[in-house]
């Protein structure tokens, strides 16, 4: 038996088995540390949104104050007034930015695409709300339109805290239709009703007239 078959064949084996273990620990290892990367941006989204429910809760008290009948003898300045708008102005637009990222990012259903169109429009209800100058008169969860924002936003934060993971990505084709659905302007008239459903909370019939005035339509 040559040398080669006595000591190179079992070195061969050995450093082949060594290059096996290392390439499948490698991969292993990768994987993981992509999983942690994108769970530890998926809580950063978190708790920016998180964040900016905590400024949007800011506004609103502010506005509310600014605005409510107590205030009426003594007129806040409209500095004030600008602030609360220019204020609501940023949250609405990083809310977008969050939307379009997971627009980008997840493989959709059509109820999470029916979510998200629907947590722009609340935000964009507060914002017009203030534009126009009217005080939210959020007092309670059977204010229906409360209601409904509490469920969107709640619905957003698990949606964002619960990533199926890097590898279920939409293609960019999938990715703009899915863009499209949810700025789609049907959800201007849907969020409160969509926010409703998440909550399991019933829905009653309305006069038009009455529902038009709920969701406070554009000028």
């Amino acid at each position: 038996m040559s040398t080669f078959a006595t000591v190179g064949v079992p070195l061969l084996t050995v450093a082949a088995t060594l290059a096996g273990g290392w390439f499948v620990t490698t991969r292993i290892t990768d994987h993981w540390d992509q999983i942690k990367k994108h769970r530890e941006m998926d809580l950063a989204a978190a708790e920016h949104f998180q964040r900016l429910y905590g400024e949007f809760i800011v506004v609103w008290k502010t506005w509310n104050a600014l605005e409510g009948k107590h205030t009426a003898a003594c007129p806040a300045p409209e500095e004030a007034r600008w602030d609360c708008l220019q204020r609501m102005i940023e949250v609405e637009g990083e809310v977008e930015a969050l939307v379009a990222k997971l627009a980008t990012e997840r493989v959709l259903t059509e109820t999470e695409i029916d979510m998200l169109g629907s947590v722009r429009q609340a935000f964009k209800f507060v914002r017009r709300t203030i534009r126009k100058g009217r005080p939210l008169n959020w007092t309670s969860d059977e204010v229906e339109p409360y209601a409904a924002f509490k469920a969107l936003v709640a619905a957003l934060s698990h949606m964002v805290m619960n990533s199926p993971g890097p590898q279920h990505r939409p293609s960019s084709a999938v990715a703009a239709r899915n863009f499209l659905q949810i700025t789609d302007n049907r959800h201007e008239i849907t969020w409160v009703a969509t926010g409703l459903r998440l909550a399991d909370t019933p829905i009653p019939e309305q006069p038009a007239r009455r529902r038009r005035l709920l969701l406070s339509p554009r000028r």
